[in-house]
This record gives C-alpha cells, structure tokens and sequence, in this order.
C-alpha cells in the first residue's frame, strides 16, 4: 500500500512540475492566445451566419433564388470556420 502510495505521490510530484513548466512556456503562451481568438473568430463566424440566415429567410423569389441565398450562407460558414481553425493550427501546430 505504502508503495501505490509513493509511486502515486511521485506521479503527482511530476505532474506538478511539467504542468508548472509548460504553462511557462512561451509556446504555451502562444497556443492558450490562439484559442482565445479561436473563439473570437468562431463567434463572429457565428454571428455572420446567423445575419446572414436572416436575411437569406426574407428573400423572395423563385426557390433557386431562396435556395442560391441559403447556399451562399452556408459557404460563408464554412470558409469562416476553416479560416478560424486554420489560424488556431498555424499557431499550435496540429491539436
């Protein structure tokens, strides 16, 4: 039991001290910022479609028009979330 105990402890220990020296890395600096704007990029990719559904919803028309606006929407979206994740990986390497 006292050796679980000591093995667990020194885990720990270690644990403990890598964690302590990646979040100085700057590196580590680096990649918690680029998720920061991550999340940024992803809610204005967001808030974009969301405007852009809206205003895709009030178009009047034939259904190729309604369906060529609901289209053009989904593009928007996607682009923007690759942009997004794109940055993210150019920062962190792959994740």
């Amino acid at each position: 039991m006292a050796v679980v105990f000591l093995r667990f402890s020194l885990l720990f220990l270690l644990f403990f001290i890598f964690n302590q020296c990646t979040k100085t890395n700057p590196s580590y600096e680096a990649c918690e910022r680029a998720d920061l704007d991550y999340l940024a990029c992803s809610l204005v990719v967001y808030q974009s479609y969301t405007y852009c559904g809206e205003r895709s919803s009030a178009v009047t028309g034939s259904a190729e028009t309604k369906a060529d606006a609901k289209f053009q929407c989904d593009a928007e979206r996607l682009i923007g979330s690759y942009l997004c994740e794109d940055i993210k990986k150019k920062t962190c390497g792959t994740k």
